[in-house]
């Protein structure tokens, strides 16, 4: 769409507000809502005047906070009725951040679509014209969190604290043995087990029929207790990224009208599997899949593939403070829970950080590579951006991953895996941050030094708050009696 479209579509539908959708930079979404009747062609010529930057975390300073939403009409979507449940019609645009304080329309530097705009861009340099993104979006859906005695004391643990997870899924919920699931045994369960069924299809409708997101397939996951799966055919980078953005809001939208939770936490269960967003990727030369090679014996994988991946492993653990951005991202990272805590690729292999699918040959459509560390706290927007730039570094450098391990990486010894050449990633969000810190020469055309700067130390201090606060666990284990 363009504006004149955008316009026209909000007096056919009677659209009554419009909400501007944009994120911060760790991917959180904010909105502000408009009256149709406030919206002409102007708004979309010279944008928004209504951001106080200053009261967006890790935007602006109070002396200095004018900011610009610039509505990009392509992104216009009728949303759901439970948005608005019974009473108006509303409608929803992303928006993109421009510096009010110059007299040319700077785009921010701190606009996580904007980074993702940019990074897009390099793909010229290399004569490739688009890439396509499919990420698989992991999420829980649990009855009810309850934190004791208070939130506030999950935070200030003096006076006690600790939570409980209710589902009718769990094994430790009374009078719910026909839908239990046992800890790691939720993988493609029929109902009764699977009791969120039809909350997934319902939310797949209302992404296709309002937000035109087409999906793959939707399934419950691995874990107990509301543990979900919804794969998302793949988009370009911009649109993907937008659409996981929706995806996310959906489903706690709908959660919360079902007086559910649903959280995007990546380990909010002790001893299960957690949530990830694997991530797949492709680079595109108009029709043709850059990535594939119909006579590579191996996995039909390019030379050009290959430096690609060599790219994204040899900055993995840098690429760990965007892809797995707090504290709880590292409980999901450790040894037997499927996920992958080793630097090396390998065909069809999923305990491998980057995965080449293999279900059928001679298909380059649908060659592609997973990128399987990621969690869906990471921002899609930040995510994107940092793979493809890892990636097209690998290509300039000509980073060669090595030969694809064959073997279960979670089984092999520290003397195999040495003799492999196989790396590990980071255990913490601080030694994410400090691998980050030596190692983001490859981001900062597009990332700048001060982005980068501004959210390592928010994410800095998010580590040493957590640090400092002790768990029920440790005092279980370290208290004296």
């Amino acid at each position: 769409m363009d504006s004149k479209q955008v316009l026209q579509t909000i007096e056919d539908e009677k659209i009554s507000f419009i909400d501007f959708w944009f994120v911060d930079i760790f991917g959180e979404l904010h909105n502000v809502g408009m009256p149709s009747y406030a919206i002409d062609e102007t708004s979309f010529v010279n944008g928004l005047e209504k951001l106080d930057a200053s009261s967006i975390v890790g935007f602006k300073s109070v002396n200095n906070s004018d900011m610009i939403l610039m509505p990009d009409p392509n992104s216009f979507k009728i949303l759901p009725n439970d948005y608005d449940p019974g009473h108006r019609k509303n409608a929803r645009i992303f928006c993109d951040l421009y510096d009010g304080s110059t007299n040319k329309k700077d785009r921010y530097n701190r606009d996580s679509r904007g980074i993702a705009h940019k990074s897009a861009e390099k793909l010229g340099e290399f004569g490739f014209t688009h890439t396509n993104w499919g990420p698989e979006i992991e999420f829980f859906v649990f009855d009810s969190i309850n934190v004791y005695p208070s939130p506030y004391a999950a935070t200030h643990s003096g006076g006690g604290s600790g939570y409980s997870i209710e589902s009718k899924e769990s094994p430790w919920a009374k009078g719910n043995v026909s839908t239990a699931i046992d800890i790691k045994e939720g993988y493609y369960p029929s109902q009764p087990k699977d009791t969120l069924e039809g909350f997934r299809k319902d939310v797949c409708d209302d992404l296709y029929n309002y937000f035109g997101i087409k999906i793959e397939a939707e399934h419950h996951e691995v874990a107990t207790s509301g543990q979900c799966e919804i794969n998302l055919v793949y988009d370009e980078m911009i649109g993907m990224a937008d659409n996981v953005i929706a995806v996310k809001n959906l489903v706690k939208v709908k959660a919360k009208r079902k007086n559910k939770v649903a959280t995007f936490m990546p380990k909010p269960i002790f001893g299960d599997n957690a949530s990830a967003m694997h991530t797949h990727q492709s680079l595109w030369k108009n029709n043709t899949n850059v990535m594939y090679d119909h006579d590579d014996e191996v996995a039909q994988m390019s030379q050009t593939g290959r430096y690609y991946v060599g790219g994204i492993l040899s900055h993995a653990s840098a690429l760990c403070a965007i892809s797995n951005p707090t504290t709880n991202s590292y409980k999901r990272l450790v040894p037997g829970f499927e996920a992958p805590v080793n630097v090396c690729w390998g065909l069809a292999n999923r305990s491998t950080a980057i995965r080449i699918p293999m279900y059928n040959r001679n298909q380059e459509k649908s060659k592609r590579i997973e990128y399987r560390v990621p969690d869906p706290t990471a921002n899609i927007y930040l995510l994107e951006a940092a793979l493809l730039l890892a990636g097209l570094d690998g290509i300039k450098n000509k980073i060669d991953p090595g030969d694809p391990i064959e073997e279960n990486v979670y089984k092999l010894s520290s003397e195999k895996k040495r003799e492999y050449n196989i790396g590990s990633l980071p255990v913490s969000l601080k030694g994410s941050l400090d691998a980050l810190s030596s190692d983001s020469n490859f981001l900062e055309e597009v990332f700048t030094k001060d982005f980068l700067e501004t959210y390592s130390e928010l994410k800095y201090k998010e580590y040493t708050a957590f640090a400092q606060t002790p768990t029920a666990w440790e005092v279980s284990m370290y208290a004296d009696a």
